[in-house]
């Protein structure tokens, strides 16, 4: 019950065209496409230089379905992919957050992302980005219960199977069997190490991930300034206003703010919080960086193309992980003296997040304005009576400079 009200609170939150009668880019161009041709086929077959085994699975079984339905079967598929990650993050983080109601925070801040830009919502395409975010979470629960075991290996497999960058995550991977020397640690890492292993040799011979973007290192600490502190206080909504008010005085005010009241929280912690703490921060800029390195910054740069909320995917895990600190700390309670006030702090970090999440759940993208799929299904069924070909493109998302489309054979149309 609980996941499929997860499930429906992240489908519903597009505004304009649904995001179940419109298709993302590579969803309706790569992958519907491959699965309906051949879906056995093309299972392992690279888009942007790796495998993405989640996606390809959602569209086989998408596949399968009368065509009418695929974008309401890759949104839901999608939807609940994200919702089982919050699940899951609800779980796992039991043993750093104590109550209930962080880990649910936490949850929820999965499902009602208030930083998504324009690509995060209910698409295959940039799942890998929450699966990283699992298998953070997944390293770092110790449980060793059947239940846990298995969660963990499948968030391992699959994430080591749909982004290569996972492999930033050996470090963590390899302290718990190192440790704990036991097979049930042994196990989820060794699930992680095989996948990880498949997803290089799969890549090997094939194109290599491109820059989408140049590349300006001076730019990183201004962006993860702007889009990740600047996310935490005010979210998308109203991330655009406050530069065009205040500029680079908004987004480092907003750093040193974050970074202020990380740094008083982590001065009371206990050593179990701080370890997680300055571990989630390291990820945090690791992958920033390593991500924006590979992939450019320069659509993401204010100083070159002015604010755009370009790369929300990149934004996603350095979010989720600085989140997760803040309410691990919060959540850290002191014995003794000054506990009340650490209370109120800790009812005040939850106020904040809820309103963060409230304010940023409407969103309107690129995609709110269409193509509708029931409609660009009819146009293609008309081409396809009149030409009599055997297969046809239908408009998916045009995103200049580019126009996608996913090819459907006329016989399921």
């Amino acid at each position: 019950m609980i996941l499929s009200a997860f499930t429906v609170l992240h489908l519903w939150r597009q505004r304009g065209v649904p995001v179940w009668n419109s298709l993302w880019a590579e969803d309706g161009r790569v992958f519907l496409s491959d699965a309906i041709r051949n879906f056995p086929g093309t299972f392992f077959d690279q888009n942007g230089g790796y495998v993405h085994v989640v996606p390809r699975l959602i569209a086989g079984v998408v596949a399968a379905l009368p065509v009418t339905d695929a974008a309401a079967g890759m949104a839901v598929g999608s939807g609940a992919v994200i919702a089982l990650i919050a699940g899951f993050v609800y779980l796992a983080s039991s043993e750093i957050l104590r109550s209930r109601i962080a880990r649910l925070g936490l949850a929820l801040a999965v499902v009602v992302l208030p930083v998504p830009g324009s690509e995060l919502l209910a698409n295959t395409t940039n799942l890998h980005f929450y699966l990283l975010f699992a298998c953070f979470w997944a390293l770092v629960w110790q449980s060793e219960t059947p239940l846990a075991v298995g969660s963990r290996g499948l968030v391992v497999l699959a994430t080591a199977l749909s982004d290569p960058l996972s492999a930033l995550f050996l470090p963590l991977a390899l302290v718990a069997p190192i440790a704990r020397r036991t097979i049930p640690a042994l196990a989820v890492t060794g699930l992680f190490l095989a996948g990880l292993a498949a997803q290089f040799a799969l890549m090997t011979g094939g194109a290599r991930p491109e820059r989408n973007w140049g590349f300006r290192l001076g730019a990183l600490p201004e962006i993860f300034s702007l889009r990740v502190a600047g996310g935490l206080l005010v979210g998308d909504r109203f991330l655009g206003d406050a530069w065009a008010a205040y500029g680079r005085g908004f987004a480092y005010g907003a750093l040193l703010l974050v970074t202020g009241l990380i740094a008083a929280l982590l001065f009371r912690s206990d050593r179990r919080t701080a370890a997680f703490t300055l571990i989630s921060v390291g990820y945090a800029g690791l992958f920033f960086c390593v991500q924006l390195f590979g992939r450019g910054s320069g659509g993401m740069d204010p100083d070159w193309h002015g604010f755009q909320l370009n790369g929300a995917r990149y934004i996603l895990l350095p979010f989720l992980l600085m989140v997760g600190v803040i309410l691990a700390l919060l959540d850290a309670a002191p014995e003794g003296r000054g506990g009340a006030a650490w209370r109120w702090g800790r009812r005040a970090g939850l106020v904040w997040l809820a309103a963060l999440l409230a304010v940023n759940y409407s969103v309107r993208s690129d995609r709110s304005r269409g193509p509708q799929w029931d409609r660009e299904l009819a146009g293609a069924r008309s081409i396809c009576d009149a030409k009599r070909t055997n297969s046809t493109s239908v408009l998916v998302a045009p995103a200049p400079p580019r126009v996608w489309f996913a090819t459907i054979p006329c016989k399921r149309l």
